[in-house]
């Protein structure tokens, strides 16, 4: 049986100050690789890991040969919350049977941007530790920062310890992309789906690598999921579009082959 938490979702602050800081930290810290595709890349990404987004995620993905990248916050494990039921260790054992990319969060899902870099560093360690002792045994090479926030501080700190660490600004890469905070355009219910429908169509005119993330994959989703046939639908448009759907592991070693 889960554990409950609040259904009242934390969100980062909205003062003037935290506005402006959000704003500029694509201009700090950047860690660039440039690139020139041909063939745009699409990846699909999942944070947190609710349950749903195996069933109507994972395992939809894997029929067409694709595979995701999912971030996950080990501290949400067995609990519910506005996301529905979090993974359990069974979830998890199953996306990496089926090839999907495990990445990392903050254990307890802190938002970067009000904590330290030691507080970060030590909520990193306790994740791997605890993905480790689910049976995790490959390296967590990538990151997502929870609530996309963070200090340019740790951009700096991180790119130590991994690959890539992922935001939530939406857009496309063109010709490159800052490593230490990637782009990723939500695929949510409402307006943010219709602007995701539209930057894929954009790709056929100008390849790029476009990365979608979202959380829960159920009929009544959170404000932060879509439902089962939105995401049938950005499938179909994937294909549309002609893209190569690559996991954001597999979008990075591929990119750097391709330097501009």
């Amino acid at each position: 049986m889960s554990a409950h938490l609040d259904i009242n979702a934390y969100e980062p602050p909205t003062s003037l100050g935290a506005k402006v800081s959000r704003k500029l930290l694509p201009l700090r810290a950047r860690r660039t690789i440039r690139f020139k595709l041909e063939r745009p890349i699409v990846s699909f990404t999942f944070d947190d890991f609710p349950r749903s987004a195996r069933y109507q995620g994972a395992d939809i993905l894997a029929m067409q040969g694709w595979r995701a990248t999912f971030y996950v916050a080990a501290g949400l494990k067995g609990i519910e919350n506005h996301h529905g039921d979090s993974f359990r260790e069974v979830d998890l054992t199953h996306i990496r049977e089926f090839g999907h990319e495990i990445a990392g969060h903050t254990y307890s899902h802190i938002d970067c941007a009000q904590s330290t870099s030691e507080q970060v560093l030590a909520e990193i360690d306790r994740n791997n530790a605890a993905l480790k002792a689910m049976g995790v045994t490959n390296p967590i090479e990538h990151f997502a920062w929870p609530y996309g926030t963070t200090k340019a501080v740790h951009k700096s700190a991180l790119a130590k310890h991994f690959k890539s660490m992922r935001g939530v600004m939406p857009g496309v890469h063109h010709n490159k992309a800052d490593l230490n905070l990637l782009k990723a355009t939500p695929l949510f219910s409402g307006t943010e789906f219709d602007n995701a429908l539209e930057m894929l169509r954009g790709l056929t005119k100008r390849p790029g690598w476009l990365i979608f993330f979202t959380h829960d994959v159920r009929n009544k989703p959170s404000k932060w999921g879509l439902t089962p046939v939105e995401f049938r639908n950005i499938i179909d448009a994937v294909k549309q579009s002609g893209a190569q759907v690559l996991s954001v592991g597999s979008a990075i070693k591929k990119l750097e082959g391709h330097h501009g």
